[in-house]
């Protein structure tokens, strides 16, 4: 799939995802992912402002209601541009061995440290690895959180968009076996699109460095 498509697609899902009336909140500083945001928008040299920040922390609806278009293309394009920067932040944690939690969690979550899941603790994979499951680990601690105290578990626009980044790179890298089998080259065009749109310097060789082809879910190494 093409980066344009891909774009194409981000805005129809948008339309899908996110109220016309959104509700104010207080919840701001005190959300686990507000400093990882406000470094996303930094690191992509975007404007940060109060306009964007009471969107963002804006509450949606409960589960059940309708969810109609963003109510004006300056909501859109903030949704949008977030999710890039969401992206390019994600790669850039690989790239640098960052993470969005302690890596201990993976162990306490799944019952294995990474390099007992696959067998390394350094290269790009291992990179790769620690900072999708900190990222995975972090937003599901945040949707406990939130079904705790509202009974549901996207509380407001950053965490719909949180989950819509966070199960696009599961799809792309750790996607969960099932009935229909996806091509190996449709899956490796995929991540290179990723690659083109959000860290056009790596590679997927470099995403891909020290992996053991039996730990890995499907043979992107030939």
């Amino acid at each position: 799939m093409k980066p344009k498509k891909i774009n194409d697609l981000l805005l129809l899902s948008l339309a899908l995802v996110f109220v016309t009336c959104p509700q104010k909140s207080h919840a701001n500083k005190n959300h686990p992912f507000y400093h990882d945001v406000k470094q996303a928008y930094q690191d992509s040299k975007l404007v940060y402002d109060s306009r964007i920040e009471n969107i963002l922390y804006s509450k949606l609806p409960k589960p059940g209601h309708e969810l109609p278009k963003p109510r004006s293309a300056e909501e859109e394009q903030i949704m949008v541009q977030t999710i890039e920067a969401l992206h390019r932040q994600f790669f850039k944690k690989v790239k640098t061995g960052g993470q969005y939690c302690s890596a201990e969690k993976i162990r306490i979550h799944f019952g294995q440290t990474p390099k007992e899941r696959i067998g390394i603790s350094s290269g790009g994979y291992y990179r790769l690895f620690v900072a999708y499951w900190t990222l995975n680990v972090k937003l599901e601690e945040n949707r406990q959180n939130n079904i705790s105290k509202h009974g549901y578990g996207n509380v407001y626009y950053i965490d719909g968009l949180l989950r819509f980044v966070e199960t696009r790179l599961a799809g792309a890298f750790f996607p969960t076996p099932g009935p229909i089998q996806i091509p190996e080259s449709s899956r490796r065009q995929g991540i290179q699109d990723l690659l083109d749109m959000y860290a056009p310097t790596m590679t997927i060789n470099e995403l891909y460095e020290g992996a053991d082809p039996k730990k890995v879910r499907w043979p992107v190494l030939k």
